[in-house]
């Protein structure tokens, strides 16, 4: 494994499979899986006509070998509204990650959002961090925490938002280079 300092100060560390393993301070590590991130990939926004994109994350809290991992996603859906620089993620995620927890014996379960921009080191904007706010306060979820990876053409970026009673906070998790 090779590790790389970010500007966090955070170290995300590359397992030999492509996983994202990171250690996030006050929560643990947190495991992307390879599989989901190259599916994630088949959605970035490599020319000027490609749509933003997005969906729901789904994991599993672990007991052992980690704090969680994300393994599943929603890809997007029909009803959503898609351009250039604009995504509405639409109900039809919810219905999705319900019969994947039922189908799961509640196990894996909603743990957060994603979605694309068109830049190589993605940024969240005001109204990313205004829709996981909401996300925070509104959705049904374990925990007090969710996360956010926005895939940009380049790099992956990920944030996790901690629920707190009297103000809610996002904290940068770490980037992950996109191999092609």
């Amino acid at each position: 494994m090779r590790k790389k300092n970010i500007k966090t100060h955070l170290i995300v560390t590359f397992a030999a499979m492509d996983d994202w393993i990171s250690n996030v301070p006050d929560f643990g590590r947190v495991r992307v899986d390879h599989v989901l991130l190259e599916q994630l990939c088949k959605f970035r926004q490599t020319d000027r006509f490609s749509p933003e994109s997005g969906g729901v994350l789904i994991g599993k809290h672990l007991i052992r070998g980690g704090r969680m991992v994300i393994d599943q996603f929603t890809p997007p859906q029909k009803e959503d509204k898609q351009g250039r620089c604009i995504f509405y993620r639409s109900k039809g995620h919810e219905e999705i990650v319900h019969k994947i927890w039922v189908g799961s014996n509640k196990i894996s379960t909603y743990v957060g959002l994603w979605h694309t921009h068109p830049e190589n080191y993605p940024q969240y904007s005001p109204t990313d961090k205004k829709d996981w706010f909401k996300a925070l306060n509104r959705s049904v979820y374990d925990g007090k925490n969710l996360f956010f990876i926005i895939v940009g053409r380049t790099h992956m970026r990920c944030w996790i938002g901690t629920k707190k009673i009297i103000r809610n906070s996002i904290q940068v998790v770490g980037e992950y280079k996109i191999r092609t």
